[in-house]
């Protein structure tokens, strides 16, 4: 006889069989596509474009220094020196990866700017890298430890340049702790966090590739870096920063990290002092964007959109743009204004010879605006190009050319005309620039450009009060050598 009571009370067994069915299934997509989402990460890294390269991890970029993959010969290198393999390896077994790099800019004044000469600047790296899965049984963690060491004048001095100067110059000649910070990897790597003494060299408002280029659009461009108090590369300072990552190739990101002055433009207080006495702000970058690499698209690209909030004020030390070395009397203009600044930045792959290297041309530019603050640059726009192996027999090498326009300050351009040149001449209110810059893969990890570089209305900062200096040429060279690359060794870099 039909029990409703029995009906109400317990379910036929093929309820529970669907239901089991319908959990396991939806258990096996979850997992299938945490698994997929590891494998692009693995596949990325392994294709050697993600994590973006910094100063501290050559072995990363520019692009076109990955370790060979074939002969010397067939992959364009002139002779290969990886002879490390077996000991790195032996370490990475350990969870323990030694990473390095040197690097040298040679400028030279050959017409205009202030007078003539060659300035040569030198930056090493030393950095241990550990996996502490592998070390400790914390899945996902890495420790990150990098020192820097950077010697020679400002190569750009003899230009009269006061807002741009090669990459591996200043902020001082002295021996740092660039990096010490704790790298955490959460839910499948959907969520990373980095906290420590850090900086964002590789974070924001960057490309992979930018530092195939001599100045500061390598890593940053010269309106991130002159406009704020934060403790750029290769001065850390404490903070944290966290990366959600909804899919492989979209990603938000924040950091927070301390505005400190006086450890920035004093060398001694350059790292080794982990005190934040002098700390005087907070400098709070947001970027949003989407980025392939050839894991994941035939035509890598990246968009992305972000600005930054600097709460310290320039009169920390009595001077405004101490960064450019435009002093300034606090009592004129002096201001403790908070700044804000934003960006937008695209880079697209459009050509490819061979769909079988990574051989081809990329477009960029970016454009850059501050919201509020006294800052030596108000505007700055780039654009450029970026060929990959532009000889089948180089697909190591690499052409660049950039274009960077400088819209400056109205408070720098007034303090220059009625200050430094005692009102003879109205300065100019915008720099020009235009650099061309050829990257040569000798060898795995070592690589020689030769570069030149055109510029319109250098800012001369009160080194030439006589008048207005109209242009300035500079050639010269870079020479750059990866540790990893050079001798073979594993890496395990940085992500962001």
């Amino acid at each position: 006889m039909f029990n409703r009571n029995t009906m109400r009370g317990r379910a036929p067994a093929w309820v529970g069989a669907v239901t089991v069915a319908v959990l396991a299934l939806g258990a096996a997509h979850q997992a299938q596509a945490q698994s997929a989402y590891l494998n692009a990460i693995l596949n990325a890294r392994n294709d050697n474009d993600q994590p973006m390269q910094t100063a501290q991890d050559q072995s990363q970029a520019p692009v076109g220094s990955g370790a060979a993959q074939g002969t010397p010969q067939s992959d364009g290198y002139l002779f290969n020196l990886q002879v490390g393999k077996s000991i790195g390896q032996a370490l990475a077994n350990q969870g323990i990866y030694i990473d390095g790099s040197y690097i040298n800019i040679t400028n030279a004044e050959v017409g205009g700017g202030i007078h003539t000469g060659a300035y040569s600047d030198g930056d090493a790296t030393l950095g241990i890298n550990l996996d502490m899965n592998k070390i400790a049984g914390i899945q996902g963690a890495q420790i990150h430890f990098y020192v820097d060491d950077r010697q020679g004048p400002n190569g750009y001095e003899a230009s009269g340049m006061g807002l741009d100067n090669n990459f591996v110059y200043g902020p001082n000649a002295a021996f740092r702790l660039t990096e010490l910070d704790w790298d955490q990897s959460l839910l499948n790597d959907h969520i990373r966090i980095l906290v420590g003494r850090i900086n964002d060299l590789g974070d924001f408002d960057t490309f992979d590739f930018a530092c195939n280029f001599v100045d500061y659009t390598c890593a940053n461009t010269s309106f991130f870096y002159f406009n704020n108090t934060n403790s750029a590369d290769p001065v850390s300072a404490w903070g944290g920063r966290i990366t959600f990552k909804p899919t492989l190739q979209t990603y938000f990101r924040i950091a927070a990290e301390a505005a400190d002055g006086d450890g920035f433009y004093n060398g001694s207080n350059e790292g080794w002092n982990l005190s934040m006495t002098h700390d005087n702000g907070v400098f709070v970058p947001v970027e949003v964007g989407y980025k392939t690499d050839f894991s994941s698209s035939a035509y890598p690209s990246q968009y992305d959109v972000g600005g930054f909030y600097n709460s310290g004020g320039y009169n920390y030390a009595g001077m405004m743009f101490a960064k450019s070395g435009m002093m300034e009397p606090m009592a004129s203009i002096g201001t403790n204004q908070p700044r804000m600044g934003v960006w937008a930045q695209a880079s697209q792959m459009v050509y490819r010879p061979d769909m079988n290297s990574k051989r081809g041309i990329t477009l960029f530019g970016e454009v850059e605006s501050m919201v509020t603050g006294y800052v030596p640059i108000q505007d700055e726009i780039d654009a450029g190009m970026v060929w990959q192996g532009p000889l089948a027999s180089r697909p190591h090498d690499n052409l660049n050319i950039i274009g960077e326009y400088y819209k400056l300050g109205n408070e720098l351009v007034n303090y220059e005309t009625g200050t430094v040149m005692a009102g003879n001449i109205h300065a100019a209110n915008s720099v020009e620039l235009l650099e061309v810059t050829y990257n040569a893969a000798i060898a795995p990890g070592i690589t020689i450009g030769p570069f030149l570089e055109y510029i319109i209305n250098p800012v001369t900062g009160g080194a030439d009060p006589n008048g207005r200096i109209k242009n300035a040429t500079q050639a010269g060279g870079m020479l750059q050598v990866a540790l990893p690359d050079l001798l073979g060794l594993p890496t395990l870099a940085r992500v962001n």
